[in-house]
C-alpha cells in the first residue's frame, strides 16, 4: 500500500528528479509493480530506486523493466541487492535496453541468484541506442566463465564510454578473464572498472587482462583482483599496462595474492607509462619484502606521476 501511494508521485507536474530509499522493507512484487507506474511521470528524467532486501523477486523485476517506457528518462539507478531476482528477473531487466533516451544505467544485483543465463540476458543492454554509461554490480552471484564471456559482448555497445562490472565472488576463472579482456575492443570506451575479487583468475587471467593496454581510448582503469591466486608472473603481465597509449589513471587491487619481490620489481615498470599521472597499487598481504619496496620506490621516476 505504501509503494502504491508513492507511485502517485508520477502526477507531480514538474518533477524531473526523484530518489526513493526503501531498503529493508517488504515492498515485494506488488510494490515494485506499483512503483513501475512512475514511468508515467511526463517530465521525469532521473530516477533512483533503493529497494535492497525487499522480496522483489523476478515478478518485481519484470514490473520494473516497464520503466523503459518513461518518455523522458535518461538516468536510472535500481538498487535490487538481495532480492532473489534470478535469471528470469535479469532477463526482464535487460528490456531496459529499449528505453529510447536512457544514457546512464546502474543496476545493483548483488546476491540475487543470477547465473550465466542472466548475464547473457544483461549483455543485451549493449543494444540500448543512447547508452553511454553502464554499471552492472553482480557480486556474490554465480555468473562463471560463461557469464563473463557473455558480458564481454558489451564491447559492441557503440556509444558506451564508461563501464563498471562488479563480479566479486562469481566463480570467474582464467577463461572468463580472457573473455573480459575483449572489452579493449569497445570503440568508445575510456573508463573501465572490473571488480573480480575473490575469484580464481590466476596468472593466466592476469596475462589476459593485461591486453586491456590495447584499448585505444582507455584513460581510466580500475582492476580489482584481490584473492585471485595472482603471483609474480601475473604481476609481470599487468606491468604491460604501461603501454596503454591514453592511460592516465590506474588502480590495481592485488591484495591477498602471492606477489613477491619479483612481481613488485615488474610493477615498478609502470613508471614508464608516458601519460600516467595517478597510480594506486594495493598489495596488502603478499610476499613483498625490502627488495620489492626498493623497486617500487622507482615509481618516483614516472614523468607525469
Amino acid at each position: 500500500d505504501g509503494a502504491r501511494a508513492l507511485s502517485l508521485l508520477k502526477d507531480a507536474p514538474s518533477l524531473h528528479t526523484l530518489a526513493l530509499v526503501l531498503n529493508d522493507n517488504n515492498v515485494g512484487g506488488d510494490g515494485a509493480r506499483a512503483l513501475s507506474l512512475l514511468k508515467d511521470a511526463p517530465s521525469l528524467h532521473t530516477l533512483t530506486l533503493w529497494l535492497n532486501n525487499n522480496n522483489v523477486g523476478d515478478d518485481g523485476a519484470r514490473a520494473l523493466s516497464l520503466l523503459k517506457d518513461a518518455p523522458s528518462l535518461h538516468t536510472l539507478t535500481l538498487w535490487l541487492n538481495n532480492n532473489n531476482v534470478g535469471d528470469d528477473g535479469a532477463r526482464a531487466l535487460s528490456l531496459l535496453k529499449d528505453a529510447p533516451s536512457l544514457h546512464t544505467l546502474t543496476l545493483w544485483l548483488d546476491t540475487n541468484n543470477v547465473g550465466g543465463d542472466g548475464a547473457r540476458a544483461l549483455s543485451l543492454l549493449k543494444d540500448a541506442p543512447s547508452l553511454h554509461t553502464l554499471e552492472l554490480w553482480l557480486d556474490n552471484n554465480n555468473v562463471g566463465d560463461d557469464g563473463a564471456r557473455a558480458l564481454s559482448l558489451l564491447k559492441d555497445a557503440p556509444s558506451l564510454h564508461t563501464l563498471a562490472l562488479g563480479l566479486n565472488n562469481n566463480n570467474v576463472g582464467g577463461d572468463g578473464a580472457r573473455a573480459l579482456s575483449l572489452l579493449k575492443d569497445a570503440p568508445s570506451l575510456h573508463t573501465l572498472a572490473l571488480v573480480l575479487d575473490n575469484n580464481d583468475v590466476g596468472d593466466d587471467g592476469a596475462r589476459a587482462l593485461s591486453l586491456l593496454k590495447d584499448a585505444p581510448s582507455l584513460h581510466t582503469l580500475e582492476l580489482w583482483l584481490d584473492n585471485n591466486n595472482v603471483g609474480d608472473d601475473g604481476a609481470r603481465a599487468l606491468s604491460l599496462l604501461k603501454d596503454a597509449p591514453s592511460l592516465h589513471t590506474l588502480t590495481l587491487g592485488l591484495n591477498n595474492n602471492n606477489v613477491g619481490d619479483d612481481g613488485a620489481r615488474a610493477l615498478s615498470l609502470l613508471k614508464d607509462a608516458p601519460s600516467l599521472h595517478t597510480l594506486t597499487l594495493w598489495l596488502n598481504n603478499n610476499n613483498v619484502g625490502g627488495d620489492g619496496a626498493r623497486a617500487l620506490s622507482l615509481l618516483k621516476d614516472a614523468p607525469s606521476l
